[in-house]
């Protein structure tokens, strides 16, 4: 009989084998195989986090960390969620319970069949109004103003860097590249014998050749390893072009540290007399301007009955655009300046603008 494996390794041998970065999802898909596959960097570091911590719980609780993963039953895996569901907050869950899932999906692809009956679990939902209140609101433009001025008389370059958030609601990855944990955290009898390791992936931050002067675009490479297009306003060519010459083709804001950077921001607005939200709060600045702007633009070709237009420049039909203008509900005209503003925010779901652009009273 073969040495019985840690559930730690049987874990991390299902994520590897499951990795499939770069790789067509529609081929993935003819193959039978995206049930068990990643094919994004973000997902794959949060799910393979979340479900060793769940390994963790699981080996705590049966006093050893040597047994089959093909053993674990229907409901220590409920137990678990249940309990995260007590002390977490409900994205956490959701991330929990997808992450257990594609595990699941990845045991009966590649160990053994289980049916841990997770699809049975009761999601925790979570009102508009409870996200609203998520990291604090958006900096006013009269703070942003303020902040950005403050900021260039310390550095001007990082003063570039909250500019050029607020000119296309990049996350901090677009900006400094994104942290990435290597190896797994070691301990025995209390105590840490080897650490994970600590590096900075840089293929996120933003280079030169993503932003068009031309057509006023920049290509952004974030969460979960997509692209996305944003168009910025024209006030901010200028700056653009100045990034653009000052790089020499390559990383925009190389050389900025994150840490540095949102010390200063803290320090700047203590100062000031206002609240500091990071370069989250640049990012939500952003999207409350695009949010006013789209709904502008959207109750001006309402008046004119340009449901032509309409149907060409927002996310509708041209079925659903001529009925919008015939009857220019207000919670509609706000439904669909949310419905673009989140391909610009790089999201999918419309709700999750509700924590950038609060809901009107």
């Amino acid at each position: 009989m073969g040495k019985k494996k840690t559930i730690f390794r049987q874990v991390d041998q299902l994520f590897s084998m499951s990795r499939r970065f770069g790789e067509s999802k529609v081929k993935i898909k003819n193959q039978g195989k995206m049930a068990g596959a990643l094919v994004g960097a973000k997902t794959y570091d949060d799910y393979r986090s979340a479900c060793m911590r769940w390994a963790e719980d699981l080996a705590e609780r049966r006093g050893t960390n040597k047994f089959r993963i093909c053993d674990v039953k229907t409901d220590e895996v409920r137990n678990f969620l249940e309990r995260v569901a007590l002390t977490h907050r409900p994205e956490t869950v959701h991330q929990y319970i997808a992450g257990i899932k594609k595990l699941e999906n990845m045991v009966n692809e590649r160990f053994g069949r289980v049916d841990w009956r997770i699809e049975d679990f009761d999601k925790p939902r979570r009102s508009r109004e409870d996200v609203t209140v998520q990291r604090g609101p958006a900096y006013t433009p009269e703070e942003a103003d303020r902040l950005i001025k403050r900021m260039a008389d310390v550095d001007k370059r990082a003063a570039d860097a909250l500019e050029f958030i607020r000119a296309t609601g990049c996350r901090a990855e677009s900006i400094f590249g994104r942290q990435v944990k290597k190896g797994q955290k070691v301990v025995v009898n209390g105590r840490v014998v080897k650490n994970t390791d600590v590096i900075r992936d840089y293929s996120k931050a933003v280079t030169a050749d993503r932003i068009d002067l031309k057509n006023g675009t920049v290509t952004l490479y974030e969460k979960g390893g997509k692209w996305r297009t944003v168009k910025y306003d024209r006030q901010y060519q200028d700056l653009m072009e100045k990034l653009v010459q000052e790089s020499n083709g390559g990383r925009i804001f190389k050389g900025l540290k994150q840490p540095t950077m949102y010390r200063r921001i803290k320090t700047i607005c203590s100062k000031e007399g206002f609240e500091g939200r990071g370069l989250h709060g640049m990012r939500k600045t952003f999207a409350v301007r695009r949010h006013e702007e789209y709904t502008e633009r959207i109750n001006s070709l309402l008046e004119n009955k340009d449901w032509r237009t309409l149907a060409k420049d927002f996310p509708l039909s041209n079925q659903k655009a001529e009925a919008m203008c015939e009857r220019p509900y207000e919670e509609t005209v706000n439904k669909v300046a949310r419905l673009k503003l989140t391909k610009d925010l790089g999201h999918n779901r419309v709700e999750v603008t509700y924590r950038y652009v609060v809901k009107a009273l």
